[in-house]
């Protein structure tokens, strides 16, 4: 399966995130899943449907794949990810996830 999220440019706050800290990013993706791929910089909207705030973000666009059965341990690294920059929510799309997945709420 194709996993695409996006890595923002900068954080909530507005502060930019450094090159560093992407690089190191990126290594925790081709590191965990044998490879990953940048398609380039991209940028969207988004409305936070908690509040209200719109936020613009200008994102690096990053691509891995893997097999259905490491699929929650994507979710987590991109959580992750998501709570090192402060982000209230993080971009994900999976694509080619044949199976079922049973999302137990406790």
């Amino acid at each position: 399966m194709k996993v695409t999220t996006l890595i923002p440019a900068r954080r909530n706050d507005g502060s930019r995130v450094s090159a560093r800290q992407r690089a190191e990013i990126i290594a925790r993706f081709w590191q965990r899943f044998g490879g990953s791929t940048i398609e380039g910089k991209t940028q969207g909207d988004w409305i936070d449907p908690a509040d209200g705030t719109h936020y613009r973000d200008e994102c690096w666009k990053l691509v891995v794949t893997t097999t259905p059965d490491r699929w929650p341990e994507v979710e987590r690294l991109i959580a992750e990810v998501g709570r090192d920059l402060g982000q209230k929510a993080m971009y994900v799309e999976v694509q080619y996830f044949d199976g079922v997945r049973i999302l137990r709420i406790e």
